[in-house]
């Protein structure tokens, strides 16, 4: 009984069986009761008819009426003294009395009414003949009665469990089907068809688990999508600089190369290798940080102190472009708490790519805003700017628009901001105009510490 199919029905015969063998024995019991109800009020009618009948015929002729009733009635009659001697009988009565049947005897022939409801026997009032007295009892076998009734809820009970069967049958279907076609999805899914889909209409448990591996299916082939992309990308990012490489070394092989080529082309290929070593630091980084086991070493420090560090570290970098940083800050010490080594990457990162995409003479700006318990930093940079549609895909790795195709890169720095800044819980946005810059703002809790300094800043004003 592994099948779903085996269990449903099992189950389904198992509860008809159950229920069906109650209400059977409660159905008997009640019938029973009022069948017995009915005999009871019939027999004592005719056990009284009886009586009158004899006392009126006298005793003579007794027998002849009992037998001519007993035909036409289907009931059975016999007659008992005051001693309880059988003086007359036609059913095959016990010659010994209970003592339940005794008691009813001689409660009737005392001039008390009563019936025997263990036997379905009704005892009729006493009449007397030359000054004995005699007492009436009167029988009818319902034994066909109640075996015609048990043995129509027999047959009704089969003929219910035939029809549930099939009833069963018919709306199981209905239930294992869907699973079924589920199954068959799920083994398709396993073969690598992510486009396959399963349909369904309703809106019941088996509509949700429907939808769920929709959705499932999707992630899936977009999971799918994005690692042959990935291999694409991968390989295209490799492949560039190997070629360079390789055709500028062949080129060195020359014997006949002026120097001033010599060195040229040796500069494009420690270039290219320089570019090979970021991007293979860069993809081990960013699988480090995508790894279950990323582990943050969070504590508290300056933010402060730490952007002042980061902005010297680009000064070379904007001063070759004659780019302006300005660095804009609240009064007083602002702390954090996250990955120090982290977060550093992160402004690196952010203000690294503010200059790369600011043309010369332009400005980048740092700001850091004080919102109640939280604090912004603010990266402003007067460059190309974005569309709405690179915005949507700028922190996807390798994600590269056309115009940002010119400027020197990988794709990685943004995919490894977007998975720091996620890991700590942090909030990152972007808002830009093409042609008129962008702007990154890192949104982040302030430390205990923070509100502490506030708090004496705001004392000695």
């Amino acid at each position: 009984m592994k099948s779903i199919y085996g269990r449903l029905y099992f189950a389904f015969f198992m509860t008809i069986i159950v229920s069906f063998l109650l209400a059977g024995f409660f159905a008997i019991r009640r019938t029973d009761d009022n069948t017995n109800q009915i005999a009871y009020s019939e027999l004592e009618r005719a056990s009284k008819h009886i009586a009158d009948l004899i006392e009126l015929v006298g005793p003579n002729d007794q027998k002849s009426v009992l037998s001519d009733y007993s035909q036409s009635s289907e009931m059975s009659f016999n007659i008992y003294n005051e001693n309880i001697d059988k003086t007359y009988g036609h059913m095959n009565k016990k010659s010994r009395f209970s003592e339940a049947e005794k008691k009813a005897m001689l409660s009737v022939i005392n001039g008390k009414k009563t019936t025997n409801t263990s036997s379905l026997v009704a005892y009729a009032k006493t009449y007397e003949i030359e000054g004995i007295r005699y007492v009436i009892s009167v029988q009818r076998d319902n034994t066909l009665e109640k075996s015609t009734f048990v043995t129509s809820y027999i047959v009704s009970g089969l003929i219910l469990l035939l029809v549930g069967s099939v009833v069963f049958l018919i709306i199981s279907d209905f239930i294992v089907k869907p699973i079924s076609n589920l199954t068959k999805a799920t083994n398709e899914l396993i073969k690598g068809n992510y486009r396959v889909r399963v349909n369904y209409v309703g809106e019941d448990e088996i509509s949700k688990l429907y939808n769920a591996f929709n959705q499932m299916a999707i992630q899936l082939a977009k999971q799918e999508e994005t690692r042959q992309q990935f291999i694409s990308d991968v390989s295209h990012e490799f492949q560039t600089p190997l070629t360079a490489i390789s055709g500028f070394a062949n080129i060195l092989k020359s014997e006949n190369l002026p120097d001033d080529q010599r060195k040229k082309y040796a500069s494009i290929i420690s270039s290219n290798s320089q570019r090979l070593s970021t991007l293979s630091k860069n993809m081990l980084q960013l699988t480090l940080l995508e790894g279950e086991d990323t582990k943050l070493d969070i504590h508290e420090y300056s933010l402060i102190d730490q952007l002042n560090r980061v902005i010297e570290t680009q000064d070379y970098t904007a001063l070759s472009k004659d780019i302006e940083i300005e660095f804009i800050k609240p009064k007083g010490e602002i702390f954090v708490e996250a990955d120090e080594s982290r977060m550093e990457q992160v402004w690196i990162n952010l203000i690294n790519n503010a200059i790369k995409y600011t043309e010369e003479h332009g400005v980048v700006t740092v700001e850091v805003k004080r919102w109640g318990k939280d604090i912004s930093v603010l990266i402003h940079d007067t460059g190309i700017g974005m569309s709405e549609e690179t915005i949507s895909h700028i922190f996807e790795r390798f994600y590269r628009d056309d115009k940002s195709r010119a400027v020197e890169g990988n794709g990685l720095g943004l995919s490894i901001v977007s998975r720091i800044i996620a890991l700590h819980g942090f909030k990152i946005d972007v808002t830009s105009e093409e042609d008129a810059g962008s702007v990154f703002t890192v949104k982040m809790p302030l430390s205990t510490k923070s509100y502490v300094n506030k708090l004496i800043v705001n004392r000695k004003d």
